[in-house]
């Protein structure tokens, strides 16, 4: 069994996190229910997260162990913001390393960024398809690369680019109304 330490944020693939969605036929008042496996958010900066309070730490381990019950236990690959706790999760990132894209490789992305940015690609094969794809667990995710400010600077540009086109689209149904109609 190995054992890390997270030092960043990171969406893990926990087994038994799910996302149930209902929905009701109005003709025949019958139930849909699916049920999606999700990953869980766990951040170390956040005290509600953490599953050792006393070192203000989560740890997160590859297979349940009863000498460490309160291990949080995930499925996939370790990321680069994960502290190897023991030899095992020392080899397994070892191991792992290789695959880890260097951040200057990625275009100016960092991991993290770089993952987001495939589970995005996923995302839209996936729409254009309409047909969901049978795959492994969603891959371990580190959010150490989402710079606080960039992002507010982002909100701020979408925020300006709606309200501009807000006003071309008043702007083309006034030109439009005021416009003379041809009747036939």
């Amino acid at each position: 069994m190995a054992r890390w330490k997270l030092t960043d944020s990171h969406y893990l693939a926990v087994p038994g996190t799910e996302w149930e969605y209902k929905e009701t036929n109005r003709e025949t008042n019958r139930q849909a229910r699916k049920v999606y496996e999700v990953p869980v958010y766990l951040n170390p900066k956040d005290s509600a997260d953490w599953n050792y309070p006393r070192d203000e730490a989560i740890i997160v381990s590859n297979k349940f162990d009863p000498a460490y019950p309160r291990d949080i236990v995930f499925r996939g690959t370790p990321t680069p913001d994960m502290e190897p706790l023991d030899d095992e999760a020392q080899a397994v990132s070892d191991a792992e390393r290789s695959k880890w894209i260097h951040p200057i490789e990625a275009l100016n992305m960092t991991y993290s960024e770089s993952r987001l940015s495939e589970f995005e690609r996923n995302i839209a094969e996936l729409m254009a398809k309409g047909v969901p794809k049978a795959s492994g667990p969603m891959p371990s995710l580190s959010l150490s690369g989402v710079d606080p400010a960039a992002f507010e600077r982002m909100q701020q540009q979408i925020a300006t680019l709606m309200e501009q086109n807000a006003k071309l689209e008043n702007k083309l149904a006034a030109a439009t109304t005021n416009s003379p109609v041809r009747r036939l």
